[in-house]
């Protein structure tokens, strides 16, 4: 089995760029591209940029999870940057929808949290209309929520706001959704199995798989938008 270092040292052959090139291109010291490549370091907070730079899966890259058509797209949710909350009593722009922000509802992207996602708080978030329309999202199937947790980073950071498509809850292997798994809020990234059972995934490699019975998780939307604010 590869390694992460072997996977980079690889990644970066087929590229066709130097180290400094890479560097470059993800807005890193190059000595710091250096210790991936020697082992010295495990992983990066670049890793996404790293895994794009070099035109290869996150998963692959991460974990040495064989690339599929369904997973080739990294993190399967559009980065739109930081968003700014608001009450009912500022005006809506003319490409602004308000979209309910279940901002005491934790999302776990660890072990997990028991809450229940009905427990609205009346906070929006305002998203662009043009942007939902781009992605085909209905505005009244969308929801954010904020995710807990390290077990998707680098992907979704601990405090990400993520947004949620209520009305995509058919299960394509590779994404991102958000379910209900026996009461506990969990963002995952899930693949169908056979007899009726999904494989539930995470992008930090010291989270194993697991395997449940779809009968045991209820799925509550597809995972299409995030926001973090980075250190």
């Amino acid at each position: 089995m590869t390694t992460f270092t072997d996977r980079i040292n690889l990644a970066l052959k087929n590229s066709g760029m130097s180290q400094h090139q890479l560097a470059e291109k993800v807005k890193i010291s190059q000595p710091a591209i250096q210790k991936l490549l020697s082992g010295k370091s495990g992983t990066s907070r670049k890793i996404v940029e790293i895994a794009n730079a070099l035109n290869v899966d996150l998963l692959w890259l991460t974990k040495g999870t064989p690339t599929t058509k369904t997973n080739r797209n990294q993190s399967n949710a559009t980065m739109l940057g930081a968003i700014d909350e608001w009450d009912s009593k500022t005006p809506l722009a003319d490409d602004e929808v308000e979209v309910p922000f279940y901002k005491d509802v934790r999302l776990s992207a660890g072990d997990g949290f028991a809450d229940d996602i009905e427990d609205y708080n009346g906070y929006k978030l305002r998203l662009s209309r043009s942007t939902m329309r781009k992605y085909g999202i209905d505005k009244d199937c969308a929801v954010c929520l904020t995710v807990y947790g390290d077990s998707m980073e680098p992907v979704f950071r601990d405090g990400s706001t993520v947004g949620i498509d209520q009305a995509d809850t058919l299960i394509r292997d590779g994404k991102i959704y958000a379910i209900n798994h026996d009461g506990l809020l969990r963002i995952k990234i899930l693949e169908r199995l056979p007899g009726n059972q999904v494989k539930i995934r995470s992008y930090n490699p010291g989270y194993e798989d697991e395997i449940v019975s779809q009968d045991e998780i209820t799925v509550l939307g597809r995972v299409w938008w995030q926001s973090s604010i980075l250190d």
